[in-house]
């Protein structure tokens, strides 16, 4: 789910749920069946029978062996999405929107136990992420610098937006693998070393000395991209004010800043190894 819709999702599910006595799951069946009935058809993905009500709705390329690109509506491209082992993907939508930027190189790790790794995960979180924010861009929602500054705008939806940033990130992964990926550094350290500020000063049966140790992250915020730093400021500063443990939220984009810049580092080996 993208920040896109999520709510708006919800609600129907359990407007649905209530009215026809049903479970939420099986609510959120019958309208992901209703959303896609017509948008399978083969003569829909030629973008031209876009309902005007949703403009905007995801699309993949799947580039085929014999060099042919399978483009992919509805249900089928939600499935590609999730379960495509090839890693020959684009992200597009059925306005005519074709992602521009290759992003990072399918990872092909190893899953333990019939688990993805998380370095794929965020692979194929990417290609959602590049098409929300065309959609975004497309039909005028504010910025992201202008959504994490809403006062009203809680930790969760803070912490999803602050990694939904760093996803974007990949767009530049095959472009300029050490930038992004020292910015995945530089963002991994810093929140460490917030995390552990805050666990310092909240034992207080620790020295004085243990918790000036780590006051300083020594990390520069006006060396990330605007819109990260500026996402990574507020959370910072809510964390600092008490109005949430921030530990939990920390560490959360602390893992995926870290997932990342593995999955960019895979990337840049790849594109050594391949020349």
């Amino acid at each position: 789910m993208t920040k896109r819709g999520s709510n708006d999702r919800k609600a129907k599910a359990r407007k649905v749920a209530r009215e026809q006595g049903v479970r939420m799951t099986v609510a959120h069946s019958r309208l992901l069946e209703a959303k896609n009935r017509d948008t399978a058809r083969p003569a829909d993905t030629d973008g031209k029978r876009m309902q005007p009500e949703d403009p905007h709705e995801l699309r993949i390329h799947r580039f085929l062996v014999e060099g042919t690109v399978e483009v992919l509506d509805g249900y089928a491209a939600s499935h590609t999405l999730g379960y495509d082992s090839t890693g020959r993907l684009r992200a597009g939508c059925r306005c005519g929107w074709v992602n521009p930027h290759k992003g990072p190189r399918f990872p092909d790790s190893p899953s333990p136990y019939g688990v993805e790794a998380p370095e794929q995960k965020h692979w194929r979180w990417y290609h959602l992420t590049a098409w929300s924010q065309h959609a975004a861009d497309a039909e005028g929602e504010p910025p992201s610098a202008q959504v994490v500054q809403d006062p009203d705008i809680s930790i969760n939806d803070l912490t999803r937006q602050v990694i939904f940033d760093l996803r974007l990130l990949l767009d530049h992964a095959q472009d300029d693998a050490d930038t992004v990926a020292s910015v995945y550094g530089a963002t991994e350290t810093l929140l460490r070393a917030e995390r552990v500020r805050i666990a310092r000063e909240r034992t207080p049966f620790l020295e004085p000395s243990g918790r000036e140790a780590v006051e300083a992250p020594g990390v520069d915020l006006h060396g990330l991209p605007d819109n990260l730093a500026v996402g990574l400021r507020v959370l910072l500063r809510r964390t600092h004010s008490g109005r949430t443990g921030g530990h939990w939220e920390l560490r959360a984009i602390e893992l995926a800043a870290g997932e990342l810049r593995r999955l960019v580092l895979l990337t840049a080996h790849r594109t050594s190894a391949s020349t």
